[in-house]
Protein backbone atom coordinates (compact mmCIF):
# COMPACT_ATOMS: atom_id res chain seq x y z
CA UNK A 1 0.00 0.00 0.00
CA UNK A 2 1.50 3.52 -0.93
CA UNK A 3 1.30 6.73 0.74
CA UNK A 4 -1.96 8.33 1.60
CA UNK A 5 -2.25 11.72 -0.82
CA UNK A 6 -1.71 13.97 2.54
CA UNK A 7 1.44 12.61 3.26
CA UNK A 8 2.94 13.00 -0.28
CA UNK A 9 4.97 16.14 0.36
CA UNK A 10 6.44 15.24 3.93
CA UNK A 11 10.19 14.70 3.57
CA UNK A 12 12.19 12.77 5.77
CA UNK A 13 14.61 14.91 8.63
CA UNK A 14 17.37 13.75 10.96
CA UNK A 15 14.40 12.92 13.55
CA UNK A 16 12.67 10.94 11.26
CA UNK A 17 11.73 7.22 12.64
CA UNK A 18 13.44 4.70 10.17
CA UNK A 19 11.36 2.11 10.78
CA UNK A 20 7.93 4.14 10.24
CA UNK A 21 9.35 5.37 7.12
CA UNK A 22 10.10 1.70 5.90
CA UNK A 23 6.64 0.83 6.71
CA UNK A 24 4.35 3.96 5.91
CA UNK A 25 6.11 6.43 3.10
CA UNK A 26 6.19 4.36 -0.39
CA UNK A 27 5.37 7.06 -2.23
CA UNK A 28 3.62 4.36 -5.38
CA UNK A 29 4.03 1.16 -6.51
CA UNK A 30 5.54 1.03 -9.93
CA UNK A 31 6.34 -2.40 -12.14
CA UNK A 32 9.84 -1.74 -12.27
CA UNK A 33 10.54 -1.01 -8.52
CA UNK A 34 11.94 2.21 -9.15
CA UNK A 35 10.04 3.60 -6.36
CA UNK A 36 11.07 0.82 -3.70
CA UNK A 37 14.42 0.99 -4.56
CA UNK A 38 13.98 5.23 -3.85
CA UNK A 39 12.56 3.80 -0.59
CA UNK A 40 15.13 1.47 0.24
CA UNK A 41 17.91 4.22 -0.55
CA UNK A 42 16.04 7.13 1.81
CA UNK A 43 15.40 4.37 4.71
CA UNK A 44 19.52 3.46 5.04
CA UNK A 45 20.07 7.61 4.64
CA UNK A 46 18.43 8.19 8.20
CA UNK A 47 20.77 7.46 11.01
CA UNK A 48 20.18 6.86 14.35
CA UNK A 49 18.53 9.35 16.69
CA UNK A 50 20.44 12.12 18.02
CA UNK A 51 19.93 10.89 21.71
CA UNK A 52 19.57 7.61 20.95
CA UNK A 53 23.23 7.23 23.34
CA UNK A 54 21.19 8.55 26.32
CA UNK A 55 18.37 6.18 25.77
CA UNK A 56 20.47 3.46 25.53
CA UNK A 57 22.50 4.42 28.75
CA UNK A 58 19.43 4.88 30.43
CA UNK A 59 18.28 1.25 29.46
CA UNK A 60 21.44 -0.73 30.27
CA UNK A 61 21.14 1.13 33.69
CA UNK A 62 17.38 -0.31 34.49
CA UNK A 63 18.63 -3.87 33.29
CA UNK A 64 21.58 -3.14 35.58
CA UNK A 65 19.71 -2.88 38.64
CA UNK A 66 17.30 -5.67 37.08
CA UNK A 67 20.94 -7.52 37.27
CA UNK A 68 21.32 -8.38 34.05
CA UNK A 69 25.03 -9.53 32.64
CA UNK A 70 26.36 -8.59 29.33
CA UNK A 71 28.27 -8.96 26.21
CA UNK A 72 28.64 -7.41 22.82
CA UNK A 73 28.26 -9.29 20.27
CA UNK A 74 29.27 -8.15 16.49
CA UNK A 75 27.98 -8.55 13.12
CA UNK A 76 30.54 -10.43 10.82
CA UNK A 77 29.17 -9.06 7.23
CA UNK A 78 25.30 -8.40 7.26
CA UNK A 79 22.39 -9.39 8.91
CA UNK A 80 18.47 -9.36 8.12
CA UNK A 81 15.98 -10.17 11.04
CA UNK A 82 12.54 -9.91 10.04
CA UNK A 83 12.85 -10.20 6.25
CA UNK A 84 9.28 -12.36 6.22
CA UNK A 85 7.48 -9.57 7.60
CA UNK A 86 4.57 -7.86 6.47
CA UNK A 87 5.73 -4.83 4.34
CA UNK A 88 4.68 -2.50 1.92
CA UNK A 89 8.31 -3.64 0.02
CA UNK A 90 7.90 -7.65 -0.83
CA UNK A 91 10.74 -7.74 2.04
CA UNK A 92 11.35 -6.28 5.18
CA UNK A 93 13.95 -5.77 8.12
CA UNK A 94 13.00 -5.96 11.39
CA UNK A 95 13.46 -1.79 12.93
CA UNK A 96 12.66 -0.78 16.56
CA UNK A 97 8.96 1.01 16.71
CA UNK A 98 10.01 3.73 18.91
CA UNK A 99 14.01 4.53 17.59
CA UNK A 100 13.80 2.97 14.34
CA UNK A 101 16.87 1.24 15.13
CA UNK A 102 17.91 -2.56 13.83
CA UNK A 103 18.08 -5.03 16.79
CA UNK A 104 17.85 -8.75 17.36
CA UNK A 105 14.49 -9.65 19.99
CA UNK A 106 14.92 -11.87 22.64
CA UNK A 107 12.84 -14.22 21.40
CA UNK A 108 15.36 -15.11 18.25
CA UNK A 109 18.58 -15.28 20.87
CA UNK A 110 16.36 -17.96 23.23
CA UNK A 111 15.44 -19.57 20.21
CA UNK A 112 18.52 -19.71 18.52
CA UNK A 113 20.15 -20.68 21.75
CA UNK A 114 17.65 -23.70 22.20
CA UNK A 115 17.76 -24.78 18.76
CA UNK A 116 21.50 -24.74 18.89
CA UNK A 117 21.82 -26.78 22.22
CA UNK A 118 19.19 -29.44 21.58
CA UNK A 119 20.92 -30.64 18.09
CA UNK A 120 24.45 -29.90 19.13
CA UNK A 121 24.93 -30.65 23.10
CA UNK A 122 23.77 -34.12 23.28
CA UNK A 123 20.75 -36.33 25.03
CA UNK A 124 20.98 -34.41 28.14
CA UNK A 125 19.90 -31.51 26.00
CA UNK A 126 17.01 -32.56 24.48
CA UNK A 127 13.50 -30.76 25.21
CA UNK A 128 11.53 -34.11 25.55
CA UNK A 129 13.10 -35.00 28.44
CA UNK A 130 11.75 -33.41 31.55
CA UNK A 131 13.75 -31.79 34.87
CA UNK A 132 16.84 -31.51 32.07
CA UNK A 133 19.71 -28.97 31.68
CA UNK A 134 17.31 -27.84 28.40
CA UNK A 135 14.58 -27.35 30.30
CA UNK A 136 16.43 -25.80 33.46
CA UNK A 137 17.77 -22.99 31.19
CA UNK A 138 14.59 -22.18 28.48
CA UNK A 139 11.70 -23.76 30.43
CA UNK A 140 9.06 -25.28 29.37
CA UNK A 141 4.92 -24.75 28.97
CA UNK A 142 4.55 -25.72 32.16
CA UNK A 143 7.26 -23.42 33.87
CA UNK A 144 9.76 -20.45 33.17
CA UNK A 145 13.38 -20.80 32.70
CA UNK A 146 16.11 -20.46 34.36
CA UNK A 147 17.70 -17.43 32.46
CA UNK A 148 16.23 -14.34 30.69
CA UNK A 149 17.13 -13.38 27.25
CA UNK A 150 16.19 -9.32 27.12
CA UNK A 151 16.39 -7.49 23.41
CA UNK A 152 19.51 -7.14 22.18
CA UNK A 153 19.99 -3.00 21.14
CA UNK A 154 22.58 -1.99 18.75
CA UNK A 155 25.55 -0.18 20.70
CA UNK A 156 25.44 3.67 19.92
CA UNK A 157 27.38 4.78 16.94
CA UNK A 158 27.97 1.56 15.82
CA UNK A 159 25.10 0.05 13.61
CA UNK A 160 23.98 0.84 9.74
CA UNK A 161 21.91 0.11 7.37
CA UNK A 162 22.80 -1.46 3.61
CA UNK A 163 21.10 -1.92 0.89
CA UNK A 164 20.55 -5.12 -0.36
CA UNK A 165 19.42 -7.59 -3.42
CA UNK A 166 17.67 -10.62 -3.71
CA UNK A 167 17.30 -11.98 -7.44
CA UNK A 168 15.15 -14.42 -8.31
CA UNK A 169 16.17 -16.50 -11.45
CA UNK A 170 13.14 -18.24 -12.17
CA UNK A 171 9.80 -16.28 -10.67
CA UNK A 172 7.14 -18.52 -12.36
CA UNK A 173 8.49 -21.34 -11.01
CA UNK A 174 8.01 -20.15 -7.39
CA UNK A 175 4.65 -19.38 -7.61
CA UNK A 176 1.41 -21.58 -7.08
CA UNK A 177 0.74 -24.48 -8.51
CA UNK A 178 -1.76 -23.82 -11.91
CA UNK A 179 -4.67 -25.05 -12.44
CA UNK A 180 -3.75 -28.58 -13.08
CA UNK A 181 -1.42 -28.76 -10.25
CA UNK A 182 1.59 -28.45 -12.26
CA UNK A 183 3.97 -25.91 -11.58
CA UNK A 184 5.93 -23.94 -14.75
CA UNK A 185 9.24 -25.53 -15.01
CA UNK A 186 12.66 -23.27 -14.78
CA UNK A 187 14.18 -22.50 -18.30
CA UNK A 188 17.44 -20.68 -19.55
CA UNK A 189 15.37 -18.41 -20.89
CA UNK A 190 13.58 -16.54 -17.50
CA UNK A 191 14.12 -13.19 -16.85
CA UNK A 192 16.28 -12.54 -13.26
CA UNK A 193 13.52 -10.79 -11.25
CA UNK A 194 15.84 -7.86 -8.14
CA UNK A 195 14.04 -7.66 -5.31
CA UNK A 196 15.70 -4.79 -2.83
CA UNK A 197 16.05 -5.45 0.44
CA UNK A 198 17.73 -4.07 3.41
CA UNK A 199 20.16 -5.40 5.79
CA UNK A 200 22.27 -4.36 9.27
CA UNK A 201 25.86 -4.39 10.63
CA UNK A 202 26.92 -3.06 13.96
CA UNK A 203 27.65 -4.15 17.56
CA UNK A 204 24.51 -5.60 19.76
CA UNK A 205 24.86 -5.57 23.78
CA UNK A 206 22.80 -8.82 24.60
CA UNK A 207 21.51 -9.17 28.20
CA UNK A 208 20.50 -11.76 30.10
CA UNK A 209 19.50 -12.29 34.04
CA UNK A 210 19.39 -15.36 35.84
CA UNK A 211 21.69 -17.56 38.38
CA UNK A 212 25.42 -17.00 37.74
CA UNK A 213 26.71 -20.33 36.24
CA UNK A 214 23.24 -20.88 34.26
CA UNK A 215 24.02 -17.57 32.29
CA UNK A 216 27.21 -18.19 31.69
CA UNK A 217 26.46 -21.24 30.57
CA UNK A 218 23.61 -19.31 28.10
CA UNK A 219 25.69 -16.93 26.96
CA UNK A 220 28.76 -19.76 25.64
CA UNK A 221 26.17 -21.51 24.22
CA UNK A 222 24.72 -18.23 22.14
CA UNK A 223 28.22 -17.23 21.11
CA UNK A 224 28.66 -20.77 19.58
CA UNK A 225 25.45 -20.59 18.24
CA UNK A 226 25.94 -17.11 16.71
CA UNK A 227 29.19 -17.93 15.33
CA UNK A 228 27.87 -21.30 13.48
CA UNK A 229 24.32 -20.95 13.09
CA UNK A 230 23.28 -17.54 12.59
CA UNK A 231 20.43 -15.38 13.66
CA UNK A 232 17.95 -13.90 11.28
CA UNK A 233 16.97 -14.72 7.83
CA UNK A 234 19.27 -16.10 4.89
CA UNK A 235 21.68 -17.98 7.21
CA UNK A 236 22.53 -20.11 4.54
CA UNK A 237 23.75 -17.52 2.33
CA UNK A 238 26.23 -16.21 5.26
CA UNK A 239 23.75 -13.43 7.26
CA UNK A 240 23.23 -13.26 10.49
CA UNK A 241 26.86 -14.31 11.71
CA UNK A 242 27.97 -12.42 14.88
CA UNK A 243 31.11 -13.07 17.17
CA UNK A 244 30.33 -12.65 20.91
CA UNK A 245 33.68 -12.56 22.99
CA UNK A 246 32.15 -14.92 26.51
CA UNK A 247 34.57 -13.49 28.74
CA UNK A 248 33.24 -9.94 30.34
CA UNK A 249 35.65 -6.86 29.72
CA UNK A 250 36.12 -5.64 33.39
CA UNK A 251 33.87 -2.90 34.23
CA UNK A 252 35.54 0.07 35.65
CA UNK A 253 33.79 -0.06 39.42
CA UNK A 254 35.34 -3.68 39.64
CA UNK A 255 38.78 -2.75 41.00
CA UNK A 256 36.97 -0.63 43.68
CA UNK A 257 34.76 -3.38 44.80
CA UNK A 258 37.95 -5.98 44.48
CA UNK A 259 39.75 -3.77 46.83
CA UNK A 260 37.46 -3.48 49.46
CA UNK A 261 37.28 -7.92 49.22
CA UNK A 262 40.57 -7.84 49.21
CA UNK A 263 40.91 -5.89 52.51
CA UNK A 264 38.01 -7.95 54.09
CA UNK A 265 39.41 -11.21 53.25
CA UNK A 266 42.67 -9.87 54.85
CA UNK A 267 41.22 -8.84 58.52
CA UNK A 268 41.93 -11.42 61.26
CA UNK A 269 39.40 -13.14 63.02
CA UNK A 270 39.66 -11.60 66.14
CA UNK A 271 39.50 -7.63 64.13
CA UNK A 272 36.08 -9.04 62.78
CA UNK A 273 33.83 -7.90 65.51
CA UNK A 274 35.64 -4.25 65.79
CA UNK A 275 36.06 -3.49 61.79
CA UNK A 276 33.48 -5.64 59.76
CA UNK A 277 30.69 -2.59 60.43
CA UNK A 278 32.58 -0.24 59.04
CA UNK A 279 32.81 -2.15 55.76
CA UNK A 280 28.92 -2.34 55.59
CA UNK A 281 28.98 1.60 55.62
CA UNK A 282 31.04 1.32 53.02
CA UNK A 283 28.77 -1.05 51.26
CA UNK A 284 25.80 1.13 51.87
CA UNK A 285 26.83 4.21 50.28
CA UNK A 286 28.72 2.71 47.44
CA UNK A 287 27.83 3.77 44.39
CA UNK A 288 28.32 0.96 41.90
CA UNK A 289 25.78 -1.29 40.03
CA UNK A 290 23.86 -4.12 41.89
CA UNK A 291 26.27 -6.56 40.60
CA UNK A 292 28.62 -4.96 42.56
CA UNK A 293 27.05 -4.02 45.70
CA UNK A 294 26.11 -8.04 45.96
CA UNK A 295 29.74 -9.13 45.19
CA UNK A 296 30.68 -6.44 48.40
CA UNK A 297 27.86 -7.63 50.83
CA UNK A 298 28.98 -11.68 49.94
CA UNK A 299 32.41 -10.85 51.37
CA UNK A 300 31.13 -9.32 54.57
CA UNK A 301 29.17 -11.90 55.11
CA UNK A 302 31.52 -14.67 54.34
CA UNK A 303 34.22 -13.07 56.81
CA UNK A 304 31.22 -12.64 59.24
CA UNK A 305 30.97 -16.62 58.83
CA UNK A 306 34.54 -17.48 58.89
CA UNK A 307 34.78 -15.66 62.04
CA UNK A 308 31.92 -17.14 64.22
CA UNK A 309 29.68 -14.43 64.68
CA UNK A 310 26.67 -15.12 62.39
CA UNK A 311 24.55 -15.76 65.29
CA UNK A 312 25.42 -12.51 67.21
CA UNK A 313 25.26 -11.00 63.47
CA UNK A 314 22.12 -11.95 62.61
CA UNK A 315 20.40 -9.74 65.53
CA UNK A 316 21.75 -6.12 64.26
CA UNK A 317 19.72 -4.73 61.44
CA UNK A 318 23.11 -4.08 59.32
CA UNK A 319 23.74 -7.07 59.00
CA UNK A 320 20.14 -8.58 58.42
CA UNK A 321 19.96 -5.68 55.28
CA UNK A 322 23.17 -7.15 53.99
CA UNK A 323 21.47 -10.82 54.47
CA UNK A 324 18.54 -9.31 52.19
CA UNK A 325 20.36 -8.03 49.62
CA UNK A 326 21.55 -11.30 48.68
CA UNK A 327 18.25 -12.77 48.48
Amino acid sequence: MARRACLEKVSKKDTTNAGLWLDKFLRRHDSEGRERWKLIDEVISIGEPTWYPAWFQRWKDCLERYGARFREAKVEGRMVVGLGRDSVLETSILLHHTLGVPYIPGTALKGLASSFAEQRLGPEWSSDLEDCAHSIMFGTTDSAGYVTFFDAMPIPFTSKLFADVITVHHGDYYQEPNVSGKRVPPADWDDPTPVPFISASGKYLIALVGPEQWVDAAFAILAHALESMGVGAKTSSGYGRLSMDVSPATPPWQAEVDSYISQINALSKRKVAGSIHAYYEVWRDLEVPPEGKRELARAIVKKVQEAGRESQSRKKSWYQELLDSLQ
